[in-house]
Order: C-alpha cells, then sequence, then structure tokens
C-alpha cells in the first residue's frame, strides 16, 4: 500500500527481522519499489560491500505472485561501480550506455537483494530510486482511484500468493520425516532469486533427539541452510543460530558440513537452533553452483550426538555460544538499520 507510487517511487522492506514470510533469508537484505513500464529510472548511490547483489525487474508486480515473471536483471558480476563502489544504473525500454535494465511495458515493480556472508564487516548499500523526468512538486494528489487499486492488489496478494505459499509450505513439511532436495534452476527461474537453486525439506526433532544434516558443498558463489516454522516464518535468526552461510559454517576434514538441528545446544559449532519447534522446514540456497548435491539427515539421541560426527569436531563451551549469538545479533541489527 505505502510502496506503490511509480512516479515517485522509494526503496522498501518487504522481509526483515520484525517480517519474516515466505522463508526469507536471514543472509539477504529485501527491498521492493514500484515502477511502470512506460516510464524511465535512475537507480544511483553506494554499492556497498555485500557479497552479492542482484536487482531485478519485475512483470507485472511482484505482489500478483506467482503470475509475475522477471523481467530482466543485474547482478555485482557485470554492475560497473566507480572506485568507491559508486553506481548508476538506468531503467527503460530504450538501450542506454553503461549500467541499463530494460523494462517492459508490463513492468510494474524492482526488487534489490543483498546477500551478506560476513555480518560483522560487509556493508548494506546505499540506493535511491527516482523516475527521470518526474515532476515536482507532484501534479496531483492520491487520488480515491489509486487507493482502490493498491487495495484491490493487496487482497490479490493476500489470496493468490497467501494460497501458493501454504501450497510450498505444505509441499515440504508433509514429504517424508527428515529428508531435502535441491530443486534445478529452472524450477525457480520464474519469479526466484536468478541463479539460485532452491533445497526444500523438512526436520522432525523431539527435545531428546538431534537431526544430523550432513552435504558435501559443491564449488558456489554462496550457499545456506536454515529452518523455518509451520508457516514458512524463518525461525528467529537474529537471536538464536537457525542458519548458516558457507562463511560461518564449519567444515570437517573430509570436507563435508555436518549440523546438528536440536532444542538443546549440543555444544557443536554447527547448531541449526530449532526454536522450540518439533516439526519445521529446512532450506537450502545455492547462488551459482556447478552442481546439486543431496544432502542426507538422520535421527540421532541427543545424548549420543558425538557419537555420529567426526572426532575432531570442536566444543562449544555455554560461554563461547553466548558471545556468538551475543555478536550474531549485533551484527544483524546494525546490518538491517540502513
Amino acid at each position: 500500500m505505502e510502496l506503490a507510487d511509480p512516479d515517485y517511487p522509494e526503496f522498501g522492506r518487504w522481509a526483515d527481522t520484525t517480517n519474516s514470510w515466505g522463508i526469507d533469508n536471514p543472509d539477504v537484505i529485501y527491498t521492493l519499489a514500484a515502477i511502470r513500464g512506460d516510464a524511465t529510472y535512475r537507480v544511483s548511490g553506494d554499492r556497498g560491500s555485500a557479497h552479492y547483489l542482484d536487482i531485478q525487474v519485475h512483470s507485472p508486480h511482484f505482489c500478483e505472485a506467482p503470475d509475475y515473471r522477471i523481467n530482466s536483471n543485474i547482478d555485482s558480476r557485470t554492475l560497473t561501480c566507480d572506485g568507491d563502489g559508486a553506481f548508476e544504473l538506468i531503467l527503460g525500454a530504450e538501450p542506454h550506455e553503461g549500467n541499463w535494465l530494460y523494462i517492459d511495458p508490463d513492468a510494474e515493480s524492482l526488487c534489490v537483494r543483498q546477500v551478506f556472508l560476513d555480518w560483522e564487516n560487509e556493508r548494506p548499500a546505499n540506493l535511491v530510486i527516482e523516475r527521470v523526468d518526474a515532476p515536482y512538486p507532484p501534479l496531483s494528489p492520491l487520488s480515491e482511484a489509486d487507493v482502490r487499486a493498491r487495495g484491490e492488489r493487496l487482497v490479490r496478494w493476500l489470496d493468490k500468493a497467501g494460497t501458493y505459499w501454504d501450497h510450498m509450505c505444505k509441499l515440504s513439511l508433509n514429504s517424508e520425516p527428515n529428508t531435502m532436495r535441491f530443486t534445478p534452476l529452472a524450477e525457480s527461474a520464474w519469479g526466484g532469486f536468478q541463479n539460485q537453486a532452491y533445497g526444500m525439506g523438512n526436520f522432525r526433532c523431539r527435545p531428546d533427539e538431534a537431526v544430523i544434516l550432513e552435504y558435501t558443498p559443491p564449488t558456489a558463489h554462496y550457499w545456506s541452510f536454515g529452518l523455518g516454522n509451520w508457516y514458512w516464518e524463518t525461525v528467529n535468526w537474529f537471536c538464536r543460530q537457525s542458519s548458516l552461510n558457507n562463511h560461518q559454517a564449519r567444515l570437517d576434514a573430509d570436507g563435508t558440513f555436518r549440523a546438528v538441528i536440536s532444542h538443546r545446544d549440543p555444544g557443536v559449532p554447527n547448531w541449526l537452533d530449532t526454536g522450540g519447534h518439533t516439526h519445521g522446514t529446512v532450506n537450502g540456497r545455492l547462488l551459482l553452483a556447478d552442481g546439486l548435491p543431496a544432502p542426507t539427515l538422520r535421527v540421532v539421541p541427543l545424548d549420543r550426538v558425538r557419537d555420529h560426527l567426526p572426532a575432531a569436531t570442536a566444543h562449544v563451551t555455554p560461554k563461547e555460544r553466548t558471545e556468538q549469538l551475543r555478536r550474531r545479533r549485533r551484527a544483524a541489527h546494525l546490518r538491517n538499520r540502513h
């Protein structure tokens, strides 16, 4: 409702520490702005130092999910910036020198994703979007027809997208317990994060149990695993270690990532905290990977978990965990306040 003016657009968050849906990624800052297909726009500012940045155009609006498509996108591999990280990107139907994204007549929204590996040291972008040649001040106030159109879009989003996410939740939750698989890129290319494969599965874990997730990472620009609840809300990731990416995770000597999903801290580096949920989703992400691995999950008694891990697995004391989570929370909030 509030980020819906294509003549005077602004970037706003559609998922953060206070608003989780669609199994949002703890490593990502998501922002969205309204555009229209017959106008030209300029996105400019400081690219920041996030590990990866992607900008994509949707036709029609993202809130028409799942009935939209990705019109075009550009990412940090090809985005040209100056030595200080400043850049300018033009969006329009006509080609433009430098950074340019095509928008077709049906385009209605622009999405920016910033992927962070090192939460404590990578810095978010500082971006502004403006319609080229927009008059100031605006020529007319917000009309009744504008408000009606925004309200109708909201209703469609709650109906269509809500139904779609409910279906996706049930696919994960109702599959065989403690299993997951990565979907081919083609299955998410219509509207997901471009070049990213998604892993979908579930965990079932009683308080006296642990689920050991094993996975051999392929060569990839980025990968992560995280836990979600019944409603595809990400388990509190800023106060709990409910997710790990390839910078945060610790691999064993054989190159395998072994994570322990459990309610209580098992005292190992790769703990994935269930947040009290005995049944939830396990979600993986692979960005620019050279293959799709097959993770395995198996249930073991919590008090015997070390019998099922390599002998060299490090011990994490309660004091060390407290400090780790304090720093995690601090880094998350400092990053997301921008």
